[in-house]
């Protein structure tokens, strides 16, 4: 048994309980392996008025059975472009070695949820007491590294420099990081799905709640409305989609691209559509196993957990062959993989699952098939993080072999 402190912005709180779904699974897992964690998620200070005031709200501590997560504030800028990776950045760093110096006990490590701002404010605290640290390396930040600025540049290779373990969640991010450090340092330690909560035995039932016939194909998407997510590209293959009962679930909690959307589906030949904002992870977990095709046609990502989430529900996936998801997805054999930017081809593609039921149950089954053989679930990447951060404390480096396995 150890003790871990994360920092973890990106997580949820009481006022925003979609965010950064993936970091709470990620350290809810981490504390079921018995190891002992403290978790700190620095928000904003939240001005008297306007749309970032209810920050003001969120409360300074909050118990999520698995784990209890701080609320401690720092001073965060705006214009987020200016200001994200130097004035904001730095009183994150300044903020957070005091703030865990005061409310924990001295941890045997530290592991950031994110290279920035996480790696980056935990670093100080980690130097001062001679701790190991280790960060998330997800796509983001790595995917659009050379395209930042020098000073962001110089704040991440430091970071990556500095910490004994790095993890991304696919291997096309870990040769990135790899690529940015002086010693090649970076391991995969994917994230996952757990099938046993989807409710697929009772596909027919939630269908008919839903008010879905059980013959018509159901097309989910699930991801930000955004042009990097591909919703561009949705909209322009929409009149080359096949309309005969079909329908659309898009689910989505942020993005400015929603209105876009609607519109294009409005003007479009579809008239079975259904376009939501923040659905309970209850809820989006019975849309996965009511749909028949999920697709994502990103322009970048890591491996999402959305797809991980189609192939525990046994949905047939269309997604682009960007960055990780070849990782994930076999074509032809779990999904099919198109070009990314390529409306045609997702039309294409979306169409021969559309006209071939026996075709998208097969790759659905496939797809089931390959999680559970991977052992891509939450709890697996909670023991893997766990034996990796106790080779650290006591090697004080990873075991040989494990960078990119």
């Amino acid at each position: 048994m150890y003790r871990a402190v994360v920092s973890a912005m990106n997580h949820p709180d009481p006022f925003n309980p979609y965010m950064g779904l993936f970091n709470f699974r990620s350290i809810r897992a981490l504390s079921r392996t018995e190891t002992e964690v403290d978790v700190v998620t620095p928000r904003p200070r939240a001005p008297p008025v306007g749309p970032y005031s209810e920050f003001g709200e969120i409360p300074s501590r909050h118990d999520y059975g698995s784990h209890e997560v701080h609320y401690p504030r720092f001073l965060y800028l705006l214009p987020q472009k200016l200001f994200k990776y130097t004035l904001s950045s730095r009183s994150f760093a300044d903020m957070l070695p005091g703030y865990i110096s005061a409310h924990f006990e001295t941890p045997d490590i530290c592991h950031a949820g994110h290279i920035h701002y996480d790696g980056y404010g935990l670093a100080s605290y980690c130097r001062s007491n001679d701790l190991p640290l280790t960060v998330m390396g997800r796509g983001k930040i790595l995917n659009n590294f050379y395209d930042l600025s020098q000073i962001s540049r110089r704040k991440i290779r430091e970071t990556l420099e500095y910490a004994d373990g790095v993890f991304c969640v696919s291997e096309s991010l870990a040769r990135i990081a790899n690529d940015i450090t002086d010693t090649p340092k970076a391991t995969v330690l994917p994230n996952g799905a757990d099938p046993s909560r989807y409710p697929t035995d009772n596909e027919r039932a939630i269908r008919q709640e839903l008010g879905i016939d059980r013959d018509t194909t159901v097309i989910m998407f699930c991801g930000g409305y955004t042009e990097r997510k591909g919703i561009t590209e949705i909209c322009e293959a929409l009149d080359d989609i096949r309309g005969d009962d079909v329908a659309f679930v898009f689910v989505g909690h942020y993005g400015d691209l929603r209105t876009d959307l609607i519109s294009a589906l409005k003007a479009s030949h579809h008239d079975n559509y259904r376009v939501l904002w923040e659905v309970p992870p209850l809820g989006l977990r019975r849309w996965f196993a009511a749909a028949d095709i999920f697709m994502l046609p990103s322009h970048a990502e890591g491996r999402p957990n959305t797809i991980y989430e189609s192939m525990a529900s046994e949905t047939a996936v269309v997604a682009s062959a960007v960055s990780g998801i070849p990782e994930q997805v076999e074509d032809g054999e779990t999904g099919l993989l198109i070009p990314a930017r390529d409306p045609d081809a997702l039309a294409t593609a979306l169409n021969s699952l559309i006209d071939d039921r026996g075709k998208r149950e097969r790759l659905g089954a496939n797809g089931k098939a390959r999680l559970v053989s991977k052992g891509w679930t939450w709890e697996a990447h909670g023991q893997r993080l766990s034996t990796l951060h106790e080779a650290i404390i006591a090697d004080g480096e990873l075991p040989a072999g494990e960078v990119l396995n």
